[in-house]
């Protein structure tokens, strides 16, 4: 019999997740683009820039620019973003401010753009804290799939949300399933999306991390 593990309705529906006999988690649920980890390292734009011209606004990511310099406006961007010896985001090459993911490639330095999963050419899914607390098996860089009209994507939990959110995913998984995928102004406001993830198993080229 399958298990409720909770419910999230910060966005104006009722979100179930459920964990079955195999240990399979799934929900259905909205479509939120997440940038975290496009850091330019493959190639493609960055989330952040320091002329606010990247794939998502700084605003977004709680910070903004103040006498030309990028800051943080609240706490919760220090957990975000690379940040410099004042505390505040450092700019790297091309005036990238690079961003986070919960996933870091293994034996890489937590100040390495590159060590993170970049939203804009790999497929990620973000789960909610309630999966990481109340599923069994490691969640962080496990297998997931995304799937919406008909067309399924193979991903990895590679990032983690606030608890009172569910259904995010990166730019590129969005793109693959036809969702609109700019982190300023895509995704989908309904819960039409299937966000499945197997505990306890690596996605392909990722190792699980406990959390």
């Amino acid at each position: 019999m399958d298990e409720l593990l909770g419910v999230i309705t910060g966005e104006g529906y009722e979100c179930q997740i459920w964990q079955d006999a195999s240990g399979r988690v799934y929900f259905m649920a909205d479509a939120d683009i997440d940038a975290d980890g496009a850091n330019g390292q493959h190639g493609a734009p960055a989330a952040y820039r320091e002329d606010d011209q990247g794939l998502e606004w700084l605003a977004n990511g709680g910070m903004r620019r103040v006498n030309g310099k990028v800051v943080c406006l609240h706490d919760w961007a220090r957990d975000i973003v690379i940040l410099d010896t004042d505390n505040e985001p450092k700019v790297f090459p091309g005036g990238i401010i690079a961003s986070m993911t919960w996933y870091r490639h293994p034996g890489m330095p937590a100040d390495d753009p590159a060590a993170y999963v970049d939203s804009a050419t790999e497929p990620y899914i973000v789960v909610p804290p309630l999966v990481v607390q109340h599923t069994r098996g490691i969640v962080r860089g496990c297998l997931a799939r995304v799937s919406y009209q008909g067309k399924s994507v193979d991903c990895v939990v590679a990032d983690r949300g606030p608890k009172n959110l569910a259904g995010e995913l990166s730019i590129a998984a969005a793109m693959m399933l036809g969702i609109p995928a700019s982190p300023r102004h895509g995704g989908l406001d309904k819960a039409q999306v299937l966000y499945e993830l197997w505990p306890g198993i690596a996605a392909p080229g990722y190792a699980l991390q406990p959390a």
